[in-house]
């Protein structure tokens, strides 16, 4: 599927994913343990993601 990244500092990425589990991400951006998440090929700061949606699902033939 494909994601778009929104962040703090106005930046906007797309990335692919194969699977997509917004409560482990959750997790991941709000533990004070963890500095940066990785979301498709793209590598952020936890802090500088303001949101994650799914642009569209990729249908399998």
């Amino acid at each position: 599927m494909r994601l778009r990244i929104l962040t703090h500092n106005s930046g906007e990425f797309e990335t692919d994913v194969e699977e997509f589990d917004p409560v482990s991400l959750n997790e991941e951006l709000n533990s004070p343990e963890i500095n940066t998440v990785v979301i498709g090929n793209v590598i952020l700061s936890r802090i500088d993601v303001k949101n994650v949606s799914v642009l569209e699902e990729l249908i399998e033939e």
